[in-house]
């Protein structure tokens, strides 16, 4: 049988301790969010849902073009587990057999991280997979389709990791140490940007070494 694999971008939060939509943070020149939507479809989903709240009316037109099912979570404020139960009811009327929860706030989140999630899963519908790092589980997580009713159970601002933190002999590990960067405060922002600016200085110093300097 063919699997039939979902993802679920979770980005109705109201970025309270930022101070802005953290889904409209520029990042290597776009949207987060939309840089964020482009890695998971790169990866190859059958299924590609994006749950909005907070913002919606300003996220929708950086994501419009990107061929994804766009739902609104309209009571956003009572937490993410309104928004996971969302996500997880519509991955379902795809007839998903597994759905990959993803945070729209993980600046290094890329095709190639996804894609290990989604090859790990198999098709199986028994097991879930998280991600590592620091020594603690944490987003992106996947959950095969036996989950699905505890996943829609969740309640406030519970998220996903409370499952998993119960179900915890049930779970895959996948290592992944720069997913301990999100953007929930000012200060990461700056440590972000901060970060960027390293990266280009080193690939310019990189060029620089390969072609030769211009004098």
């Amino acid at each position: 049988m063919q699997r039939r694999t979902a993802i679920v971008i979770l980005a109705a939060g109201g970025s309270r301790r930022l101070g802005r939509p953290k889904q409209l943070l520029s990042v290597l020149g776009e949207p987060l969010l939309r840089r964020v939507v482009k890695m998971a479809a790169e990866a190859g989903p059958n299924h590609l849902i994006v749950v909005l709240g907070s913002s919606a009316c300003d996220c929708v037109p950086v994501i419009k073009d990107c061929g994804v099912d766009i739902v609104v979570n309209p009571f956003w404020e009572t937490g993410l587990a309104g928004s996971i139960r969302i996500g997880v009811e519509r991955a379902e009327e795809q007839s998903a057999d597994s759905v990959l929860l993803l945070l729209a706030d993980q600046p290094w989140l890329n095709s190639e991280v996804i894609k290990r999630f989604l090859d790990r899963m198999h098709g199986q519908t028994d097991i879930i997979i998280s991600a590592r790092y620091g020594g603690i589980l944490g987003s992106p997580m996947m959950f095969g389709s036996d989950w699905f009713p505890q996943l829609k159970n969740l309640e406030g601002d519970q998220g996903a990791r409370s499952l998993v933190a119960k179900e915890s002999n049930r779970v895959e590990v996948i290592d992944w140490s720069e997913g301990a960067i999100d953007l929930d405060t000012p200060e990461d922002l700056a440590g972000l940007m901060t970060g960027l600016e390293s990266m280009h200085r080193s690939l310019t110093w990189s060029r620089k070494g390969e072609f030769g300097d211009e004098r």
